[in-house]
């Protein structure tokens, strides 16, 4: 029997909160969202719906235009969306990204399904499953819990009706988010066939600036059926609208209209990996951990597969080329989200490895950590085939006292030339203290 989480929000008390829509969802992640419009918009896993909108002869209204989609989403019913618990998920996406990126694993690993790794005795299977093969490893909660909505009633390019927020912003970006993994997240998140639930909610507080729509959505998870615990697991996702793009119909971009990020709409002198880049941060530090990998077409197609998502940009080159004006398939959001996590426990291990090595010289050995938090923004789009780099730092020392056994870090993805396209931050913790 898992020990009692803390007084979060029960389950049962949860799940009949988050549906009535006049009851605010849990706001314990929930963000101040005003950077997101102090920069350039985040361009990292665009997404766009092929429809084209409906012209108007009546000007534009913001304010009427946020009533209605503040309204939509007031009373637009929760998500609840169940799922099983079966290890296989879990371990495809582990085969996928052991394949594409061994950096991210022990020297020598070969994944073998949780079933075959429950015995204790596979050094191996210990120490990459978090001491327990059963524990769903950090981030691969996305490859559970998908959209349960039949081809017909999708948006046009496959993206998620519930989200959107209406014409003429048809155009949609995953520009970030966070996740929390509250105490007790390892026992109660087991791949032992138990029932799971996610609650999903629509943030009504929706943002108008310039083109830019910011729309916020909120996802809890929990075992089901849970009397005694709560949500395990909270997770903040930040998507921003757009106008169609222009200029991009039958032809392979153009730079002008519809432009998120200088260079993302290519013309012919802008078509080198580095291009996308050229307005992006430059990282000035030095990481302790890099993990370079190069994303191919079948990492994206069994990350959709895994994830039942149907957004063309990661599936269709034509239609990301011709329709979206980029130069080939997109990488996920979420799959930067999930290499960024695989990094961090990597890094941990690395770090707890070593320690038990300086521990025989004396120095005090480091507990097994793994990620309390992650904050991270989107900047400019990582494509297929094109190298990226995955790379971690840590921002301060161990801690004790107040915030015994956790460490903060910086985590970021470069792009072809080193241009910085994803940038995070996270806090990590011992799992035995």
């Amino acid at each position: 029997m898992r020990p009692r989480l803390p007084p979060l929000v029960r389950p049962h008390h949860f799940l009949i909160k988050s549906l009535n829509p006049q009851i605010p969802f849990p706001r314990l992640i929930l963000d101040p969202i005003s950077a997101f419009f102090h920069s350039t918009t985040p361009s990292f896993s665009s997404s766009s719906s092929s429809s084209s909108s409906s012209s108007s002869s009546e000007p534009f209204n913001p304010d009427s235009y946020l009533h209605t989609a503040r309204q939509k989403f007031l009373t637009q019913r929760p998500t609840l969306i169940p799922d099983v618990l079966s290890p296989t998920p879990s371990h495809l996406l582990t085969l996928s990204l052991a394949d594409c990126a061994p950096d991210l694993f022990s020297a020598g690993f070969k994944p073998r399904h949780p079933i075959l790794n429950t015995r204790p005795s596979s050094e191996n299977a210990v120490r990459e499953h978090e001491h327990d093969p059963l524990v769903l490893p950090q981030g691969h909660h996305l490859v559970y819990f998908p959209l349960q909505l039949p081809p017909s009633k999708l948006m046009p390019d496959g993206t998620d009706p519930a989200h959107w927020p209406g014409e003429p912003f048809m155009r949609r970006v995953w520009a970030g988010g966070k996740v929390v993994f509250h105490e007790g997240w390892r026992e109660a998140l087991r791949m032992d066939g138990r029932g799971v639930v996610c609650v999903e909610r629509v943030l009504p507080g929706v943002v108008f600036k310039g083109d830019k729509v910011l729309v916020q959505v909120e996802r809890g998870y929990s075992v089901k059926g849970e009397e005694e615990g709560g949500v395990v697991v909270e997770e903040r996702r930040d998507l921003v609208f757009m106008r169609e793009a222009e200029g991009t119909e039958g032809k392979e971009g153009k730079e002008g209209s519809g432009k998120v990020v200088k260079g993302r709409y290519l013309t012919k002198a802008l078509i080198t990996p580095s291009a996308d880049y050229a307005d992006c941060d430059v990282v000035p530090f030095t990481p302790d951990f890099t993990y370079p990998l190069t994303p191919s077409r079948t990492l994206l197609f069994h990350f959709s597969a895994l994830t039942y998502n149907a957004h063309l940009i990661h599936l269709d080159r034509q239609y990301a080329r011709e329709v979206e004006g980029h130069r080939d398939l997109l990488v996920h959001g979420p799959l930067t989200l999930v290499l960024m996590l695989s990094a961090l426990r990597a890094s941990l291990d690395r770090l707890q490895q070593d320690s038990l090595s300086s521990s025989d010289l004396g120095q005090e050995k480091m507990p097994v950590s793994r990620v309390k938090s992650i904050e991270y923004r989107n900047l400019a789009p990582l494509y297929v085939d094109e190298e990226l780099r995955i790379c971690v730092q840590k921002k301060k020392g161990w801690k004790r006292g107040v915030r015994a056994g956790e460490m903060d870090w910086d985590v970021w993805v470069e792009g072809p030339g080193g241009g910085l396209a994803v940038k995070g931050s996270a806090v990590t913790k011992a799992i035995d203290v």
